[in-house]
């Protein structure tokens, strides 16, 4: 059985999350933001981490545009506050089981960090970790 991922002993708890589309010719367009409590993302993870052993980084790495997607998709819909918590946890926990599983970010790696998250021209989504404080909030 592998080691479980853990839970940091960090100050910050508190993830920025900042969502973006590509739009061609004109440039990148921001789209919304949120925020989310990493720790809890962290001990939700812990039930999803053996499933991401278990199929692969390929299937793991694969989670995290598609839930990003799902964000960006509830964020242009305007969805209600506690559906895009949901969708934000969720993109970060792929993001965060594939970057300690397969990149070996530790978990005070992953909390020192903000997420971004960047529709490209033809749907596909990038997914940038940048050092937190990095990235001006939105207003």
């Amino acid at each position: 059985m592998a080691p479980a991922l853990g839970r940091p002993p960090v100050e910050r708890m508190i993830m920025l999350i900042q969502t973006y589309a590509v739009n061609g010719e004109f440039g990148t367009t921001f789209i919304a933001q949120t925020e989310i409590d990493a720790l809890g993302l962290m001990v939700a993870a812990e039930s999803r981490e053996q499933e991401a052993r278990r199929r692969g980084r390929v299937w793991t790495a694969g989670a995290v545009p598609f839930f990003a997607q799902e964000l960006i998709t509830a964020m242009r819909a305007r969805k209600p506050r506690k559906e895009l918590e949901l969708e934000a946890v969720n993109a970060a926990m792929s993001a965060w089981l594939c970057d300690s599983i397969y990149d070996g970010v530790t978990a005070e790696q992953f909390i020192a960090s903000d997420l971004i998250f960047t529709v490209l021209p033809g749907g596909a989504v990038k997914y940038d970790r940048v050092p937190a404080g990095s990235i001006k909030p939105e207003t």
